[in-house]
C-alpha cells in the first residue's frame, strides 16, 4: 500500500483508535477490581453475615449481623442500593487474591515486551500483530466467562489482555516513519493513548452500573478486537514500514550535520580549556578514526549507567504497581468502606488518567527543552548527559509526592493523589525510554529495553508482599506506605551520578 496524501493520515487515526481501545487495558484494574467484588468473586473467601431483625430496643426492631464462617450459607439481604449486604466491602482474603492476580498479570506484561520484540524483529509487523489478536481475544473471552463458579479466570484474562494489547504499541509506533518531521510527535501521541486506553475498563464499570453485565462488555470487546485485524491484513505492511531515506528536507540535513560536527569536535590530540592550560583529550570524546569505540553490548549491560537506570525502574515502577494493586482497599481505607465513595473516586482516578494523553507529551517536552540547552556544551559527556538529569529527577519527586499524598488520610487528597499518579506513570516509561536511546547506541536499544522491563517485572513481584504487608494489621498500610516512601527516595541516587559524572569530567578538563 501507497501511504500518501489522505492514506497516511488515515493509517494514524485508525492506529491511535487501536491503542486507545486495546492497548492498555492492564491499567484500568482499579474498575475492574471494583465490578469483581459486586459480581461475589472470590466472595465466598470472607466472613459472611446474616440479618436478624427479632432484636428489639425501645419498642423499635434493631438489625443485628452474626457473622459466619466462609462456607456458611446466608441471607439474601439487600441495602438500599439493592446491592447484598457485605458485597463491594472490604474483604482481607479476597483483597489478596485481586492483588495476586494484578502482580501476575503486570509481571507478564513486562516479561512479554522481550517475547514480542523478538518475534516482530524476526517474522515482522503481521505475525506479531496475528499473535497479539489471539492472546487479547482469549484474555476478553476468558474474562466474559468469569464467575463465582470459575473465579480462577481473572488470573490468564488479565494478563493476556495485558500481553496482547502490548504489540498494538510496539508495532503502531512505526507509523511514526510516514511523517518524517513529527515523528516525537506521534509517538509521544501514541504513549498518551496508551496511557488513556485503561478509560476502557472504566466505560465496563460505567455500563454494569447501568446494568449491563460484564460478559456482554467484554464480549463486545471481543468483537470490536477484529478491527484489528483491517489494519493487519490491509493498512500495515507484512513486515516494516521503512524509514524515509534522501527524502528529509535540506533544514534536517543541516541539522544532521551540525550535530555530526558537535560530536566530532574533539578530533585533536590536544585542546586548550579557558585559563589557556592544555589538556589531553578524554575517553569520553567521540573518535571516528576507529569503528571499535562503539562499546559492546555487554559494556553496555555491565555499565554503572545502565544498572542504575535498571535500579531506578525497578524503584519507581514498584512503587506505581504496588499503588495500583492496593487501589480499591486504599479507597475503602480513605473512606471509612462506604462503597459509594469508592466507586465515586474509582471513576474519578480513570478520568483523571485520560490526562495520560497530554502527560506523555509534557515529558517529552521537558526532555527536548533539556536538550536544546546544552546542546552547544564544549563537552560531549555534558551533552549527553545533563540533559537526562532533570527529567530523571523530576520523576522521582513525583515518586515520593505521590508516596507523601498516600499517607494523609483524607478524601480531598484523593484528587491531588491521582493527578500525581497519572503524570508520574507517563513520565516513567517517556523518559525512560528516552533516556535508553540517548546513552546507548541505537543497535543495542531494543535489547536493553527488554532487559530494562524484564528485570523491573520481575521486583514487581514484591508489591504482593507489600500488600500482604499493608493488611497483616491496622498500621499496615501507613507502615508500607511509608517504607515505599523511602524505598522511592533511593530512586535519587540515579541522576545523582549523571550530575557527579559530569562534575568528575568538568574537573578533570580544567
Amino acid at each position: 500500500m501507497k501511504y500518501h496524501g489522505w492514506r497516511r493520515y488515515l493509517v494514524a487515526i485508525w492506529a491511535f483508535v487501536e491503542t486507545f481501545l486495546f492497548a492498555g487495558l492492564l491499567y484500568g484494574w482499579a474498575s475492574v477490581n471494583w465490578v469483581l467484588k459486586q459480581e461475589n468473586v472470590y466472595a465466598d473467601l470472607c466472613p459472611q453475615t446474616t440479618v436478624n431483625t427479632n432484636a428489639t430496643f425501645n419498642g423499635s426492631a434493631v438489625v443485628s449481623y452474626d457473622i459466619l464462617s466462609a462456607n456458611s450459607t446466608t441471607l439474601n439481604e439487600t441495602d438500599s442500593g439493592g446491592i447484598p449486604i457485605g458485597r463491594g466491602r472490604q474483604c482481607k482474603p479476597q483483597d489478596e487474591k485481586f492483588a495476586l492476580c494484578f502482580t501476575i498479570g503486570s509481571a507478564l506484561f513486562c516479561a512479554s515486551s522481550a517475547l514480542f520484540g523478538h518475534i516482530n524483529y524476526k517474522f515482522g509487523t503481521r505475525i506479531t500483530r496475528i499473535c497479539s489478536m489471539v492472546i487479547f481475544m482469549a484474555g476478553t473471552v476468558m474474562f466474559a466467562f468469569v464467575d463465582t463458579e470459575k473465579p480462577w479466570l481473572i488470573y490468564p484474562g488479565l494478563a493476556f489482555i495485558g500481553m496482547g494489547g502490548l504489540p498494538l504499541l510496539v508495532t503502531n509506533a512505526q507509523i511514526g516513519n510516514l511523517f518524517p518531521k513529527g515523528s516525537s510527535t506521534w509517538i509521544g501521541l501514541l504513549c498518551g493513548g496508551f496511557d488513556c486506553s485503561s478509560a476502557i475498563q472504566l466505560l465496563v464499570k460505567v455500563a454494569y452500573e447501568a446494568g449491563v453485565r460484564i460478559q456482554y462488555s467484554y464480549g463486545l470487546l471481543t468483537g470490536l478486537h477484529l478491527m484489528v485485524g483491517v489494519s493487519t491484513f490491509v493498512f500495515l505492511p507484512k513486515y516494516f514500514i521503512p524509514r524515509p531515506s534522501e527524502t528529509v528536507s535540506t533544514e534536517v540535513a543541516q541539522d544532521e550535520k551540525a550535530v555530526d560536527l558537535l560530536e566530532n569536535e574533539k578530533m585533536d590530540q590536544s585542546a586548550t580549556n579557558e585559563n589557556g592550560q592544555v589538556y589531553e583529550k578524554t575517553t569520553f570524546e567521540v573518535s571516528d578514526e576507529k569503528a571499535s569505540d562503539t562499546p559492546s553490548l555487554k559494556a553496555c549491560m555491565l555499565s554503572a549507567t545502565f544498572l542504575l537506570h535498571v535500579l531506578w525502574l525497578c524503584l519507581l515502577q514498584l512503587r506505581f504497581y504496588f499503588f495500583l494493586a492496593s487501589v480499591n482497599t486504599y479507597l475503602h481505607r480513605i473512606t471509612n468502606d462506604d462503597k459509594y465513595k469508592v466507586s465515586y473516586f474509582t471513576n474519578v482516578m480513570m478520568y483523571t488518567m485520560l490526562g495520560g494523553l497530554f502527560s506523555s507529551m509534557f515529558s517529552g517536552v521537558v526532555y527536548d527543552w533539556q536538550r536544546r540547552m546544552f546542546k552547544d556544551s564544549r563537552v560531549a559527556l555534558r551533552r549527553k548527559l545533563m540533559p537526562a538529569i532533570l527529567p530523571l529527577m523530576i520523576t522521582c519527586g513525583l515518586g515520593v509526592l505521590l508516596s507523601l499524598l498516600v499517607l494523609i488520610p483524607y478524601e480531598e487528597v484523593l484528587y491531588f493523589v491521582f493527578i500525581v499518579m497519572t503524570l508520574y506513570r507517563s513520565f516513567i516509561y517517556s523518559i525512560g525510554a528516552a533516556y535508553l536511546s540517548a546513552m546507548f547506541p541505537n543497535e543495542y536499544f531494543g535489547l536493553l529495553y527488554g532487559v530494562w522491563i524484564i528485570v523491573a517485572g520481575l521486583v514487581g513481584f514484591l508489591q504482593i508482599a507489600f500488600f500482604s504487608w499493608a493488611q497483616s494489621y491496622i498500621d499496615g498500610p501507613f507502615h508500607a506506605d511509608l517504607f515505599c516512601l523511602c524505598f522511592v527516595s533511593l530512586s535519587f541516587i540515579h541522576p545523582a551520578y549523571q550530575w557527579w559524572t559530569c562534575r568528575r569530567e568538568a574537573y578533570n578538563l580544567s
